[in-house]
């Protein structure tokens, strides 16, 4: 068989050695992320009897923000299971015998992982944006149909910063009301009321109306003593929007490049203007400095030198140019993993183990697990460091990649 005929056949066998892994390897991990899924919903959601369909489509939504991982990982693992079970059917043994150099292997891995980064960007400058904006729709359109207050009788309810006792529940009438406010500037009054009735007052702020009968009212003054007030009737407004999901606004993850380009650049400008007025801060201190000490004033020296030290040690730090662009990087980062990954991968083509598919699969969920702990580590350290922000997110692609590497060069020279 001629040179080309058997390198062609080694890139045929590999390759869809390789798709096959990593069909099973995406279904492992899509399984996992997507049983997650289903338990947020059932704790935002399914709780509130949604008919099943929205329940369905709302999954289906929030599919593409987890294949951003699954991808990834399951092309990790389904290069580490193909050299696993090439090494244990003595097929690398094979190529070597016939002069194949084992990096013939590689070629059809590289290539397709290159296809599912490809993929991967795709989904997270395409369908992710989409996606979220169909899920935002929709999931506001079910908490506005869905009773937002769950109102149990002979309980205490928390709603908001204030929490209320009651007895019985009829409809949308409360009984024996006891309301304690927990802060705020009416942080310990006290309400109680023979009953109220509970209604919605704004739809799309998640505003309630609580009409209170015959209130008793009880508050502090300031520290000055307490008093009590009672009433015919009196109103308390619930605002209910901080304990629904944030859904008016896309979060930074879901926005495309272009959006997230568009924000950064807004949040830059913002932060040239502190900087610069940062800066005339300095400037004028630095001036008072000069010229305390040419008036010989001491104290005023020392004062004004901690203070201009204290300016430069603490610059404006703008949280949102920096989130902005830790998920752009993070776009690209995710891609690109789906093909650096795979490098840490190679250097087993070079050891004497028959270490089989299964335990491929296993070094490849060490590894996955490695670069999910260094990503959510230097997503942390992204707003207290002053290393780039954009090094912090490729961090785990760099070390594992050049573990990668690192290791091919070891095991060649084996």
């Amino acid at each position: 068989m001629a040179p080309t005929g058997r390198h062609t056949l080694v890139y045929r066998h590999t390759a869809r050695e390789y798709l096959l892994s990593f069909v099973v390897a995406f279904l492992f991990f899509f399984f996992i992320f997507f049983i997650n899924q289903i338990l947020l919903l059932a704790q935002k959601i399914l709780i509130k009897n949604v008919d099943y369909s929205s329940v369905l489509i709302l999954v289906l939504l929030s599919i593409p923000q987890f294949l951003l991982y699954t991808f990834p990982f399951a092309s990790l693992s389904a290069s580490s299971m193909v050299i696993g079970d090439l090494g244990a059917n003595n097929e690398l043994l094979a190529m070597r015998s016939s002069g194949i150099s084992l990096y013939r292997v590689f070629v059809p891995i590289i290539a397709i992982s290159l296809l599912f980064s490809a993929t991967t960007f795709v989904t997270a400058d395409v369908l992710v944006p989409y996606s979220a904006k169909q899920y935002r729709a929709l999931y506001t359109e079910l908490m506005r149909d869905l009773p937002t207050i769950e109102i149990r009788a002979n309980a205490t309810n928390t709603i908001g910063s204030r929490s209320i006792t009651n007895r019985a529940v009829d409809g949308s009438t409360i009984h024996d009301l006891v309301m304690i406010e927990q802060n705020g500037a009416r942080s310990g009054q006290v309400i109680t009321a023979p009953s109220a009735e509970i209604t919605l007052a704004d739809l799309a702020s998640f505003v309630y109306r609580l009409d209170v009968e015959e209130p008793t009212i009880l508050k502090s003054e300031s520290g000055e003593g307490w008093t009590l007030s009672s009433a015919d009737q009196a109103t308390v407004m619930l605002n209910l929007g901080s304990q629904v999901a944030s859904i008016a606004s896309a979060l930074p993850s879901q926005l495309s490049t272009r959006e997230l380009r568009e924000k950064i650049q807004e949040n830059k400008a913002t932060l040239d203007e502190e900087l610069s007025r940062h800066q005339q801060k300095i400037d004028a201190v630095a001036a008072q400095l000069e010229a305390a000490r040419l008036k010989g004033a001491g104290e005023r020296v020392a004062e004004l030198e901690e203070s201009l030290d204290d300016l430069k040690a603490h610059k404006p730090v703008n949280f949102y140019y920096l989130y902005y662009r830790a998920e752009l990087s993070k776009k690209y980062a995710l891609s690109a993993a789906c093909t650096l990954l795979v490098l840490i991968t190679f250097s087993l083509s070079f050891l004497r183990l028959k270490h089989g598919r299964l335990i491929g699969f296993g070094l490849s969920m060490l590894a996955s697990v490695l670069y999910w702990y260094i990503l959510f580590f230097s997503q942390m350290k992204v707003f207290n460091t002053a290393i780039a922000v954009e090094i912090w997110i490729w961090l785990a692609n760099i070390i594992l990649g050049s573990l990668g590497i690192i290791g091919l060069v070891v095991t060649r020279r084996l």
